[in-house]
């Protein structure tokens, strides 16, 4: 008995919200439907605004331009969409970069390192002491090419607080590098008393 009338009320819900949509949109729908290499976009017409503000308006309140129409990108239908994505899934997508893996293989902890925790902290403090080196040594090949942009950003006359945004990046990046040599340093000189 409940079911009638759920089905009966949903029915007039979407009867009224058809009914009610601006028509400037439904218009939209339409054209967006039946144009076969653009993409419609509503002209700015007053009719609207007689019912009250467009729902979901692109524009701002104000500004009045004229909508232009524009060329979508080429598509390949001669297959269905579903056989695309399933080539894709299996054999990749041509468009997508390679992935770039690392040279060296990341060390894994034996089965000695797992059952010690001792030596399994040990083991976590040289692949910390790796990245931390890496990291420095990426920093130092990449500061010079930073302050070289830097100059080249000053050259062209881009605004000195975005320039100093990205010196102040420079200067986090170089006190960081810093404190993980000089920690480098502490360690290697506490290894070496012990």
């Amino acid at each position: 008995m409940k079911a009638p009338y759920a089905i009966a009320v949903l029915a007039a819900a979407s009867v009224a919200t058809w009914a009610l949509w601006p028509d400037s949109e439904r218009a939209v729908g339409v054209a967006a439907s039946t144009a076969s290499q653009t993409v419609a976009v509503p002209q700015s017409t007053g009719s609207g605004e007689a019912q009250g503000s467009q729902w979901f308006s692109a524009l701002p309140q104000g500004e009045k331009k004229e909508l232009k129409r524009v060329p979508l990108a080429p598509v390949d239908s001669s297959g269905s969409a579903w056989l695309s994505m399933a080539q894709a899934r299996e054999h990749g997508d041509a468009r997508t970069p390679p992935i770039v893996r690392d040279a060296e293989a990341q060390a894994a902890p034996d089965a000695n390192q797992l059952a010690d925790h001792k030596a399994y902290q040990k083991f976590e403090g040289s692949q910390h002491a790796r990245l931390l080196a890496s990291y420095a040594s990426a920093a130092e090949a990449e500061l010079p090419r930073l302050r070289a942009d830097v100059e080249r950003a000053r050259a062209a006359g881009i605004p000195e607080q975005e320039i100093t945004k990205v010196v102040e990046k420079i200067r986090l990046i170089e006190q960081t590098r810093k404190e993980i040599v000089k920690g480098n340093q502490q360690a290697m000189a506490g290894a070496r008393r012990q």
